[in-house]
């Protein structure tokens, strides 16, 4: 049986649906941070993805490699170019986004958050993804160098799921062996607007 794709869906590498009343889930990453070979499986794994569990299915299989970060850069461990990205998604959570939680983990960075304004969600990404690409090159000294993936992975967060997103984004560093307590990793941020923490398992020591 075909699914066909509801409205605002398309599809370049990654399946993407954007409605303009839904929370979203992104994922973007650095260059190069999963291996050609990593990458490979995960497009054959792709082929697959037809409804909101072959997605989910998926993306397990795509942050796992990410968490595992046994390939390219960590450039966003370091201090400095991790406040350049914090900076940049308080900026766009100011201006674009109604931002309800994000990390920034050494490889990638996964936010919760609903449009807010005008402009797109790929057109937000554009933005976030190009000013801090411009100030992390600084730093590194190799301006007019690609810094992050030309993609992202975003899904719409279904009704009722929001509390368990919330959850796996800000325990992401705790899953990775980062951090023992999820208050403790600096790219961590939760929303004071968002109820119901103690509820998800991530409670005060």
């Amino acid at each position: 049986m075909e699914i066909i794709p509801p409205p605002h869906y398309f599809r370049r590498a990654l399946p993407h649906y954007h409605p303009n009343d839904a929370p979203y889930f992104v994922t973007y990453r650095l260059l190069h941070s999963i291996s050609a070979i990593e990458q490979h499986r995960l497009n054959s794994l792709l082929k697959d993805v037809n409804s909101h569990e072959d997605q989910a299915r998926y993306f397990k299989e795509f942050d796992f490699v990410l968490d595992a970060a046994l390939h390219g850069p960590k450039y966003l461990a370091r201090p400095d170019i991790m406040e350049i990205v914090k900076s940049g998604l308080n900026y766009a959570g100011e201006q674009w986004l109604d931002m309800i939680a994000y990390t920034i983990m050494p490889n990638h960075v996964h936010f919760v958050a609903g449009l807010k304004g005008d402009r797109t969600l790929s057109q937000i990404m554009q933005s976030l993804k190009g000013f801090t690409s411009r100030q992390a090159n600084k730093i590194l000294d190799q301006s007019g160098t690609a810094f992050w993936q030309p993609e992202s992975y975003d899904r719409v967060v279904r009704d009722g799921r929001l509390g368990n997103t919330v959850f796996y984004i800000l325990n992401n560093p705790v899953k990775a062996g980062l951090v023992n307590d999820w208050r403790d990793w600096p790219g961590n941020y939760l929303s004071p607007e968002f109820y119901g923490i103690e509820t998800l398992g991530l409670k005060a020591r």
